[in-house]
């Protein structure tokens, strides 16, 4: 097992135990979202908590804080003289030279998002050549003109990575960074080419983001050795671009290589969706990480900004048991208390096909990461409940291309069930119970990822059952977050209609409805 990092206590170490009590107790209170977080002072983790199943060591999906490590390996090959900032795309796959727009956009502009290209995660990318996707996109602004925040950008920065080295982005960060700093290969999502998507899709655990952003805060040394290109570090880490004017309050603090700079002084962070946070403070030798699991990563982030308003006071240690209480106390996010099983139900229903209908964003690993694969996944078209002789409850499933069958935890303890999307590996953490006398419910939480499906099989009218469908996070919210995001502040009373009338209306036929259950 790889080397874990130094634990202690937060007054030894300088930091205040209240902040980050009262940080939990309204983390909890207004449910912010978090999957597990840490505070370090120095290099010594002085506080870590967890919402089970996860753990310092769960590999959990990052989304666009991917960014920040596809940087990195473009900070390596400037180091190396392999590829330079101001070099044009085209020098790299010069088969897309031919238009003027497309020669004058430098890798620079790609890692300071300024390529002036937008290309939507929305748009078709299954099985389809991504490289070629961004070259064939019309430039809406001239290169280093617009910040203009594009998944793609690093998407083809990887691509260059691996077109120079000949090699995966993950095998090429392995002897340079991972390794060095005690962490094993971790998985990247690629194209069918071979190509890390870059922008998302990385999967780590928070004890290996925590070593990272730990080298970040050290200037790029690790155990007395410079891993990092100190340059680079510096560079990638400081101002470079203005980003939006209006809109999240540390998304318009400008951006580095990969990196942003935030509404508190002297600290930058690494950003991904749904509160994937690595944030660094120079001036007080700290970083905090935090993986989380919904889209309140506004919220958690002012939630943030309030705790270090206090982390660096005198550090009261009276608040070092309570915290240690409340770290122990966090508990699991799936509450389903036990309730008595309708065992006539599950034997009738064994092993019968259940036909259904269903949209493309209907998957048990969610909107936001259905787009990421090669093969389409999404359109749930059967469930199968199956009970085996040892009285145990399994689902089945198909959807695409795919089959996954699940155990059911049946006593308000996690079932852990190996789950295969193709070159995706996950872990199903899974509770069911009946909520009712005819209505079974099943959480189905992926340990990598952010989603929990929750799908409620009402058995009320046995000729006609509906599979009750939600996730979470819910598309609604994910839909207002996007708008925000971007940059276009939207008044609450609009955000309150997107959220609450608009996107469910467009949702409930686009996006997740009820699964109405068929005959074959």
């Amino acid at each position: 097992m790889a080397e874990l990092l130094p634990r202690g206590g937060c007054a030894e170490n300088g930091i205040n135990p209240k902040a980050i009590y009262d940080f939990i107790q309204k983390a909890e209170s207004e449910n912010l979202g978090i999957d597990s977080f840490m505070v370090i002072k120095g290099g010594t983790v002085v506080a870590e908590g967890y919402h089970a199943p996860n753990t310092n060591l769960t590999p959990h999906v990052e989304f666009s804080l991917s960014k920040s490590m596809a940087a990195t390996a473009i900070g390596f090959a400037v180091a190396e003289g392999k590829v330079s900032l101001d070099d044009s795309i085209c020098k790299f796959f010069p088969e897309y030279g031919k238009k003027l727009f497309n020669q004058k956009i430098t890798v620079r502009h790609l890692v300071t998002m300024t390529a002036g290209k937008m290309i939507g995660m929305a748009t078709e990318r299954h099985n389809r050549n991504w490289v070629k996707l961004f070259f064939d996109t019309v430039p809406i602004a001239p290169p280093g003109k617009l910040f203009l925040y594009v998944n793609d950008n690093f998407y083809l920065l990887s691509a260059i990575v691996s077109k120079v080295y000949k090699r995966t982005i993950v095998d090429f960060l392995y002897p340079r960074l991972f390794e060095p700093l005690g962490i094993e290969k971790p998985f990247w999502e690629t194209d069918i080419f071979g190509f890390a998507s870059g922008g998302w899709g990385l999967y780590m655990p928070i004890e290996d983001l925590a070593k990272i952003m730990i080298c970040y805060s050290q200037k790029g040394v690790w155990q007395g050795k410079q891993v990092l290109p100190r340059e680079w570090v510096e560079e990638a880490t400081k101002y470079q671009v203005p980003t939006v004017k209006k809109g999240q309050v540390d998304v318009t603090k400008g951006y580095g290589y990969g990196f942003w700079r935030t509404s508190m002084p002297n600290a930058y962070r690494a950003y991904g969706l749904y509160g994937q946070f690595g944030y660094v403070f120079e001036d007080n030798d700290t970083v905090l990480v935090f993986n989380s699991g919904i889209s309140r990563d506004y919220y958690l982030a002012a939630a943030i900004r309030e705790m270090c308003d206090a982390l660096w006071d005198t550090p009261d240690a009276s608040y070092e048991t309570p915290l240690r209480d409340a770290l122990s106390a966090l508990g699991d996010k799936d509450d389903l208390p036990a309730m008595p099983r309708n065992e006539a139900l599950e034997e009738r229903f064994s092993g019968k096909p259940l036909f259904t209908h269903s949209t493309s964003f209907a998957s048990m690993v969610g909107a936001t990461m259905s787009t990421m694969f090669d093969e389409r996944v999404g359109k749930i078209n059967l469930f199968r409940l199956t009970r085996r002789e040892d009285g145990s409850l399994w689902l089945f499933w198909r959807e695409g291309k795919f089959e996954n069958e699940i155990r059911l935890g049946m006593e308000n303890e996690y079932a852990v069930t190996d789950v295969n999307y193709g070159q995706m590996h996950l872990h199903a953490c899974v509770k069911a119970a009946w909520i009712t006398q005819n209505t079974l419910r099943i959480l189905v939480r992926m340990r990598e990822a952010c989603i929990v499906r929750q799908l409620d099989f009402d058995f009320s009218n046995e000729k006609h059952i509906v599979v009750r469908n939600d996730s979470i996070p819910d598309l609604p919210n994910l839909a207002a977050y996007y708008v925000n995001f971007s940059g276009f502040e939207i008044p609450k009373v609009l955000d309150d209609a997107l959220v609450h009338y608009i996107a469910p209306a467009v949702l409930s036929v686009l996006g997740e409805p009820d699964f109405r259950l068929r005959e074959k």
